[in-house]
């Protein structure tokens, strides 16, 4: 199974490595059809409606009073969309980079129910898990995003001409693509049934799989075979040097996997696929430098390489997403994995890892993280599947807490953290903690007496003083009334840390990502100069958590 079933379900903002966006505020006005100022607006250029629940906004602001906003917009591309929302009205405008400084004026109307649902005539059942985009046309730019384990999807859009991507797990079915039309007048828009076909990997589940095309390998001889391995589980990871959420998610956990694992080496080998563009191990090994300090902490790849400069292996098992895990049953079978990350599956298929060892590895595991504007389901579903390890949502604690499983997080980040402190910065700001449980762990509300898991531990302490003597560099930087969220991505990119606002500071509203800040590096190590860019904003920071989390004053 692709991971991009699984993770993307939390991860709202694609992890492309390299990928850099302008970031422009746009400003502008809200306002309903007579022209009257709409207050208290969601305003956001990107929504998504997860298992059918109510769409929310991802990093959005509100309207004040007189219908204003101001809103830090990422620009990948030449156009981006703004869209306002307040319950069932809403209105969308276009924004081009280049005039992303004039003001711009959305105006609102009812919203239209899109709706429609998948099936796999083929297979004779849904697909399962299913994701859809919208996109505006012309432009083609994505701006609503549904995500269902029962293969339908519903979103509210204004009135206009979309593009419409629907597909299943992406290693399994084929996707659509169609434009559709949603006329205004028009309470609901039912696309209708879709079918999905299967892709050539699906088809070969059950079965023995096609022969591997080793031009080179390294950790097992060129010649190897899967025959080789009857009797074990085998993992084939397809990946490439080139691919963001291959090198900082796929590898590193199958690294951990087989590390939590050791003693069970004789029941399961995991061969790592490269794509063709690998011509050699030489070239591969350059490109992946960068690769191995940023994701790897320093040390090359443990697990045997397999590569295949002729593109046999990949075309055979009809790969066409990166990574894509594929297991193979001790019998020599496909197997396929659905709603589930791959290393989630073959865990069960292994002696039980003890749950105090696998608590305290799973707590200590790294995990890379793009998070804002997620649900606290979405957030703790996404973190489960990563340290592979339970972590349940207790429903009358919730309750108790005045928090639903659908509460945003208020926790804006992109970072290499361990779960213990993406758990410390999610839960806390909505008064919850975790514990252990007979499963894994459990989210509670948080008390004077439950908070040892929260605790700084030893890999925390680590990585707390490695952040601290970042700040002791001297970094450049020339700020001139530029947003925080503009500010920590450039600090971000030029240490390697992790810079975040506060979650509670977030969640009470100040400061926000959108909070200006001005200043300049006069070649003081970076703890003085940041602290003079805060200081007139009322701002200071701490470095907490493996990350540097900017806050309000005492």
């Amino acid at each position: 199974m692709s991971r991009t079933g699984v993770a993307v379900i939390v991860v709202l903002v694609a992890f492309a490595a390299g990928a850099r966006a302008d970031e422009v505020t746009v400003k502008g006005r809200v306002v309903d059809e007579d022209g009257k100022a709409v207050a208290g607006a969601e305003v956001a250029t990107f929504w998504s409606a997860d298992d059918n629940r109510p769409m929310s906004a991802y990093q959005g602001v509100k309207t004040e009073a007189d219908g204003r906003f101001a809103l830090v917009v990422e620009f990948y591309g030449p156009d981006q969309v703004v869209m306002a929302v307040k319950g069932d009205r809403g209105g969308l405008a276009v924004v081009a980079r280049g005039t992303a400084g004039k003001p711009v004026e959305i105006k609102t109307g009812p919203l239209v129910e899109v709706t429609g649902h998948f099936t796999c005539t083929e297979q004779g059942s849904a697909p399962g898990w299913t994701n859809v985009y919208l996109h505006v046309k012309p432009g083609d730019v994505r701006f609503a995003q549904c995500m269902s384990k029962e293969s339908k999807f519903r979103l509210k859009v204004p009135p206009g001409s979309y593009g419409f991507w629907g597909y299943g797990s992406s290693i399994d079915y084929t996707s659509d693509r169609r434009d559709i039309t949603v006329k205004a007048g028009t309470p609901a828009v039912d696309i209708g049934p879709i079918d999905l076909k299967l892709k050539p990997l699906a088809k070969l589940y059950g079965k023995e799989p096609p022969p591997l095309k080793v031009t080179d390998a390294r950790g097992v001889d060129k010649n190897v075979k899967l025959s080789d391995y009857k009797g074990k589980w085998v993992v084939l990871e397809f990946w490439g040097f080139w691919c963001g959420p291959c090198v900082a998610r796929g590898l590193p956990n199958w690294v951990d996997f087989a590390e939590e694992h050791a003693d069970d080496r004789d029941k399961f080998v995991i061969l790592t696929v490269h794509d063709p563009q690998a011509t050699d191990f030489a070239m591969l090994d350059e490109r992946l430098k960068p690769v191995i300090q940023k994701y790897w902490n320093g040390k090359p790849l443990p697990l045997p390489i397999v590569l295949d400069t002729t593109g046999e292996t990949v075309k055979n098992y009809g790969i066409s997403s990166w990574p894509t895990a594929v297991l193979i049953n001790p019998e020599g079978r496909l197997v396929q994995v659905k709603d589930e990350m791959p290393e989630e599956y073959l865990d069960a298929q292994l002696p039980p890892t003890p749950l105090d060892r696998k608590l305290a590895r799973a707590l200590d595991r790294e995990i890379q993280f793009n998070v804002g504007g997620a649900r606290l389901i979405n957030v703790t579903g996404f973190l489960r599947a990563m340290a592979r390890v339970k972590v349940e949502l207790d429903p009358d604690e919730l309750k108790a807490a005045g928090v639903g499983d659908d509460t945003i997080v208020p926790l804006e980040a992109d970072g290499r953290l361990t779960l213990r402190s993406w758990l410390n910065l999610s839960l806390a700001p909505l008064g919850l903690t975790y514990v252990p449980s007979d499963r894994g762990l459990k989210v509670v509300r948080k008390t004077s007496d439950n908070d040892a898991l929260t605790r700084p531990a030893a890999a925390q302490a680590k990585t707390n003083a490695r952040v601290g003597a970042a700040l002791k560099a001297s970094v450049p930087f020339d700020f001139h009334k530029e947003p925080l969220k503009k500010v920590l991505a450039h600090l971000a990119a030029e240490t390697k840390e992790t810079f975040l606002v506060d979650p509670s500071a977030l969640k009470a509203g100040m400061p926000t990502l959108a909070t200006t800040v001005s200043g300049s590096d006069s070649g003081a190590p970076l703890e003085k100069a940041l602290d003079s860019l805060l200081a007139p904003a009322g701002l200071t920071y701490v470095v907490r958590d493996e990350a540097v989390v900017i806050t309000r004053r005492p």
